[in-house]
């Protein structure tokens, strides 16, 4: 099977750098996924230790060595704020899922806007993926808005059978292309 992130796709913006999630990386981890105001709307369970941390770690090197996903820690003046990954792709890899986290500290600055952006454009011009989807709660108004910001539509005929809170926001590559 042919690795799709070997080497690991090392992504950056103006004020950021997308890169893998390393096990020096494990406090800044732990800080974030055990925020309650980060899982606020995120149905997870939350880390009790560091040891919870490097499992997760564990976890993501499998997934993104299996080509079930890219995970990319978000780093901002070499400081680890949030994440942003794609997952579940289908068996033809035209679809995917995304998802994200920022340090409470980070939010409404622009940073995970800026963070989409490139990961959209990696996944729709490097992976050549023809849908992305992000499952999000429906009372997260930030998540929301930054989706549609970035021109994803709610799928009203969609239903999250796992979260019954959330909702599901799609972008096709077609209308990606008309904001580029």
């Amino acid at each position: 099977m042919k690795e799709l992130f070997n080497p690991f796709p090392i992504l950056k913006t103006e004020r950021l750098v997308l890169r893998k999630l390393v096990d020096s990386d494990q406090k800044a981890t732990f800080e974030i996924r055990s925020n309650k105001e980060v899982n606020k709307f995120i149905d997870r369970p939350v880390p009790k230790r560091i040891s919870d941390i490097e499992d997760f770690i564990k976890m993501i090197d499998q997934l993104i060595n299996a080509n079930k996903g890219v995970y990319w820690a978000i780093e901002y003046n070499n400081i680890l704020i949030g994440s942003i990954g794609l997952r579940h792709f289908n068996e033809d890899f035209t679809y995917a899922e995304v998802g994200y986290e920022l340090h409470t500290d980070f939010q409404g600055k622009g940073f995970m806007s800026e963070a989409l952006k490139e990961v959209l454009n990696y996944g729709f011009n490097k992976l050549l993926l023809n849908e992305i989807e992000a499952y999000t709660h429906k009372k997260n108004k930030n998540s929301i808005s930054l989706l549609k910001k970035h021109n994803f539509n709610i799928r009203s005929e969609k239903k999250d059978v796992d979260f019954e809170n959330n909702i599901i926001l799609g972008l096709i590559k077609t209308d990606y292309n008309h904001i580029c």
